[in-house]
């Protein structure tokens, strides 16, 4: 059975979608508490939703306060409830995977939502909500990015929320939604929405579209990269808090002088280290490929090492039939929280085009069996899995059990073909 969601242009959607957009706008009528806490990604998917949340949630009556996170981590979801003890907090853009052991360490003391479209897991909570599209066969790699979900639930709860329909488009664009040449799904959905209330234009460049947005005057993909740049590589700076303010205000000269600084910061650093990976070279394995940044990405976040890879990926000096796996250490602060006490790394896994074609195909495992599988091993805690791109963080010094275990992984698989 389909419906289409009222407000939005021709976007159809299965019943069981319908309903829990349905249960989401019951739990906040029902929500007796004044504050809500939104936990999200700090890439342009993650920047985009929090903005979409945080004004949802203020036209609701409610006091709202973002915290950015890079990854899940224990530590940081017990931080996140001591803080906000008895309020509503809301995961978006990850945390699909990690509804268990947020329940766990919740213990009642919070409402919990998780608004997420990586591969997830659903849980049987009083307390823990988890709205994934993925759990009800809708592909959150190819028709839906966060932005996009925040932005139909909104829509439901406040017409008005229709003026952000730019936002959904853009977080589409920065996790590449548009790679097969334009958005698809719900993120056409919410395009539609754009051009029809004239905040986009479409304009064909080759095989592709891209995507014009009047609010900023600027397209799509070259807004994504700012907020991406903003809240990776300007973490520790707390750069994706003017991300945010960008998608609301626009970008000022102060944030677009604070991008260029980003960008050249980062690339200097990607560039030493492809020169350090050129002369040392990878640590080759039998399907794997990897390297271990340590701290030379500091002072940038460590989804650094996720966007290092995806800059690497195809060079000359990486083997195309062998997949890619990055390490860097996880810095003992996190902006939004304080100190933390742990000794975390991160790994960024991606594939050269070759191996990625054949992961699409389903003709070799993709990231989102083997990341989390190979953290399991280890003790590590995955979350915000992809078919092609995904990322987990393991106690340090297990990096090299980590290997092995993804090395078994893959070739228990071979052998059963």
């Amino acid at each position: 059975m389909h419906m289409v969601i009222s407000g939005m242009a021709s976007c159809y959607i299965n019943q069981e979608f319908a309903e829990n957009v349905k249960k989401m706008g019951k739990k906040i009528s029902e929500y007796t508490g004044n504050k809500i806490a939104v936990v999200h990604h700090n890439d342009a998917d993650g920047i985009c939703s929090a903005a979409i949340l945080s004004k949802l949630f203020e036209m609701l009556g409610f006091e709202v306060e973002l915290i950015c996170i890079e990854k899940v981590h224990p530590i940081i979801v017990e931080a996140v409830h001591n803080k906000y003890d008895g309020s509503l907090v809301v995961y978006t853009d990850l945390a699909g995977l990690a509804a268990k052991m947020i329940d766990e360490i919740n213990a009642g003391r919070c409402k919990v939502w998780i608004i997420d479209h990586h591969p997830a897991k659903a849980i049987d909570s009083e307390d823990v909500f988890v709205f994934d599209p993925e759990l009800f066969g809708i592909s959150g790699d190819t028709f839906v990015c966060a932005s996009s979900l925040n932005y139909i639930i909104a829509t439901c709860m406040k017409e008005e929320m229709r003026d952000y329909a730019y936002l959904a488009v853009t977080g589409a664009v920065g996790d590449y939604h548009d790679r097969t040449g334009g958005v698809l799904g719900f993120d056409r959905c919410a395009l539609e929405d754009a051009l029809m209330l004239d905040q986009a234009k479409i304009k064909i460049e080759g095989h592709k579209e891209r995507y014009y947005l009047e609010f900023f005057g600027e397209f799509a993909d070259v807004v994504a990269e700012r907020l991406t740049i903003l809240g990776a590589v300007g973490y520790e700076e707390r750069g994706y808090a003017m991300g945010v303010k960008a998608c609301l205000e626009g970008f000022d000269d102060t944030t677009i002088n604070k991008v260029k600084e980003l960008r050249e910061l980062r690339n200097e650093k990607f560039e030493k280290a492809i020169q350090m990976l050129r002369e040392d070279g990878l640590h080759v394995e039998k399907y794997t490929q990897w390297f271990h940044l340590k701290d030379a990405f500091s002072p940038m976040g460590v989804k650094a090492v996720g966007e290092f890879c995806e800059r690497i990926k195809d060079m000359v000096f990486v083997e195309e039939d062998k997949y890619l796996l990055g390490f860097q250490n996880c810095p003992n602060r996190i902006p939004d929280i304080g100190e933390v006490d742990w000794n975390v790394v991160k790994i960024s896994a991606r594939a050269p085009f070759p191996l990625e074609r054949k992961i699409l195909k389903g003709e070799v495992l993709g990231f989102d069996v083997l990341i989390p599988a190979a953290s399991e091993v280890v003790g590590g805690v995955a979350d915000a899995t992809h078919r092609i791109a995904a990322a987990t963080l393991i106690e340090g010094g297990k990096e090299e059990e980590f290997i092995k275990a993804f090395e078994e992984i893959v070739e228990k698989n071979i052998t059963r073909q």
